[in-house]
């Protein structure tokens, strides 16, 4: 079915710079999509970073090279180049969106078109011609000095990844979604009928995580009745949901900050988060690109460490990001999305190899010290981290896990660290 051609403005709202163009979004008749980088962006030796895919940081040439190719900035059939994909939701979001789109052949560029004012990081994407139907029922509206469009119903963001969330803004004791214009300081995640207790657990995972010196995202249980302007019927699956304040926006809710997450970086789309990259991978990319690397790299260490204690295999490509806090500062960003996904699939694994490994039971301190040599690090600083966070955990777990998560529950992430081998080695 043809499409409606349209031309979509891309830029970076950099709270230091001001407003950048960074290119423009094409989509012809055939839904064939094409990012082109604005020249201005090319020739500014200044430019704020848009993906650190594209980005050299010892050689400015060689960025300018990249931007300009167009390898890696084309889709089709109505799909989004992958850097753009990535900034769109999928699973049960996704389909909540194309239900309030309506009937029709909606496309990606139909869905980035419609939630395109409100995206992960600092990226602002509006029309620069007419809307197309394709994009479902929606008004425009000034967004940071552009004609935006705000769509009609619940979901006027987009955030990635398959769980059902919501954006919303703290007002006293409740949440509530924003309204036009707007932009949400907080993440509400809402339960699950297919994994009970999900939002709980996530808290107590990244609380769990926070107490052996992970940096997580600050979040809260709150109960369901506290949240206004999300259906009754999404909230129906638990008595709570997890808040998760966002380190995308500042306080006010007005600025942004830019981000993107490793599938992003890499092109990673759908399932691809899982093969596309191992562990090994993101923490060189954390040494290649980190303004303060060293730092950074402690940091993957010990998520590592707390996703083969606390068993969360979804660690994947997207849930690794990099923020971008400051000009010419690039940081891994704090921890989010951390789960005990043994409590549901009891046999779980590793989302991404680690060391020719997806086995929690068979990461040793050997395989932190080939990491060490693949960075070419020392390996005793890198192994002397290891040590030093199990040995937090088995110090400081035991009695924090039954308040967070009940006494069954706590009895699985306690016994379990009994079958790893990580554990056993510190233990000695």
């Amino acid at each position: 079915m043809a499409k409606v051609p349209a031309i979509l403005g891309v830029y970076v709202l950099d709270h230091a710079l001001g407003t950048i163009r960074a290119g423009t979004l094409t989509r012809d008749a055939d839904g064939g999509v094409a990012f082109v980088v604005a020249e201005t962006y090319l020739r500014d030796a200044k430019r704020p970073i848009l993906s650190l895919g594209w980005y050299d940081p010892d050689d400015d040439e060689r960025t300018r090279d990249r931007l300009a190719s167009r390898a890696d900035k084309i889709g089709l059939r109505g799909t989004l180049p992958p850097w753009f994909s990535g900034l769109l939701p999928e699973g049960a979001l996704r389909e909540l969106v194309l239900s309030e789109m309506g009937p029709g052949d909606h496309d990606e560029f139909d869905v980035l078109t419609r939630l395109g004012a409100d995206l992960p990081g600092a990226v602002l994407i509006v029309p620069e011609t007419g809307v197309p139907p394709s994009a479902g029922p929606l008004t425009l509206q000034n967004v940071h000095g552009f004609k935006a469009p705000l769509p009609d119903g619940t979901i006027k963001f987009s955030l990635a990844g398959v769980q059902l969330k919501f954006t919303a803004n703290p007002q006293g004791e409740r949440l509530t979604v924003p309204g036009r214009g707007d932009t949400g300081r907080c993440i509400i995640k809402v339960g699950s009928d297919r994994f009970p207790g999900l939002p709980e657990a996530e808290h107590a995972a990244m609380q769990l995580a926070g107490m052996i010196g992970v940096r997580t995202a600050n979040c809260r249980l709150v109960p369901r009745e506290a949240i206004q302007g999300v259906p009754v019927e999404l909230l129906a699956h638990g008595k709570n949901v997890l808040v998760v304040d966002r380190f995308d926006r500042t306080e006010d809710g007005r600025g942004r900050i830019h981000i993107e997450d490793a599938g992003q970086i890499l092109g990673a789309i759908g399932d691809r988060k899982y093969t596309l990259a191992t562990t090994e991978t993101v923490i060189n990319m954390v040494r290649r690109f980190s303004s303060d690397h060293r730092d950074d790299i402690m940091e993957a260490v010990r998520r590592v460490v707390a996703d083969v204690l606390l068993g969360n295999g979804d660690n994947h490509l997207k849930n690794w990001s990099f923020c971008f806090p400051q000009p010419g500062e690039v940081r891994l960003s704090p921890a989010y999305d951390i789960v005990p996904t043994i409590f549901y699939m009891p046999a779980d694994k590793m989302a991404l190899r680690f060391v020719k490994t997806q086995n929690f039971e068979n990461v040793d301190l050997h395989r932190f010290e080939r990491v060490a040599s693949f960075l070419r690090l020392d390996s005793k600083w890198i192994t002397r981290e290891v040590t030093t966070v199990v040995k937090r955990a088995l110090e400081l777990w035991p009695s924090a896990v039954p308040d967070l998560l009940g006494e069954e529950r706590a009895k699985q992430i306690i016994d379990r660290l009994d079958t790893l081998k990580l554990v056993g080695e510190v233990r000695g």
